[in-house]
């Protein structure tokens, strides 16, 4: 189960602007246009680190936590597998699909990052699949997002840059 916990407000998005505006010496308070936020967003610019998301995960196999805490611009808080932090548990028998809970922090910069990475068919399918409803619930929360939570291969113009490559370009 994955559940968008934190996503960016328009206040956000204005701080966004505003970080993006005084590096060319001008202000504004007016809202950030859709215009701006799917520009800003594609061109990848660093006031979208100034956009921060937290998802809940919810019975992921605990090995693709792991593939997930890979990404070190993320925060992630996962579910301890030590033996004196949960009653009756025993870790050296627990099985790498054991069902962990996951708490993740990222901003939108590593959220793209993230998307690059592991909606590639390279990733697991399990992987994949817990991504894919992520970047499915901030489209739906930010549709600006649309078309920017894509393959490495989509974001590259369909040239793979992976050393074994999927072939899903």
């Amino acid at each position: 189960k994955v559940e968008i916990v934190k996503y960016p407000t328009e206040n956000d998005w204005l701080l966004a602007k505003q970080c993006t505006l005084v590096t060319v010496g001008k202000d504004s308070d007016k809202p950030a246009s859709e215009k701006f936020k799917r520009d800003l967003l594609r061109a990848r610019h660093s006031p979208i680190r100034e956009l921060r998301f937290v998802f809940r995960l919810t019975d992921i196999p605990y090995w693709v936590s792991v593939h997930l805490c890979r990404h070190i611009h993320a925060q992630p808080y996962v579910l301890s597998q030590r033996d004196d932090r949960q009653d009756k548990y025993e870790r050296g028998e627990a099985p790498q699909d054991t069902q962990v809970v996951m708490i993740w922090d990222m901003n939108a910069e590593e959220l793209l990052n993230i998307a690059n990475k592991r909606l590639c068919n390279m990733a697991s399918k399990e992987t994949r699949d817990v991504v894919r409803q992520m970047c499915d619930l901030v489209v739906e929360k930010l549709p600006e997002f649309c078309g920017v939570l894509v393959p490495n291969c989509v974001y590259h113009g369909g040239v793979c840059h992976e050393i074994f490559p999927c072939g899903g370009s």
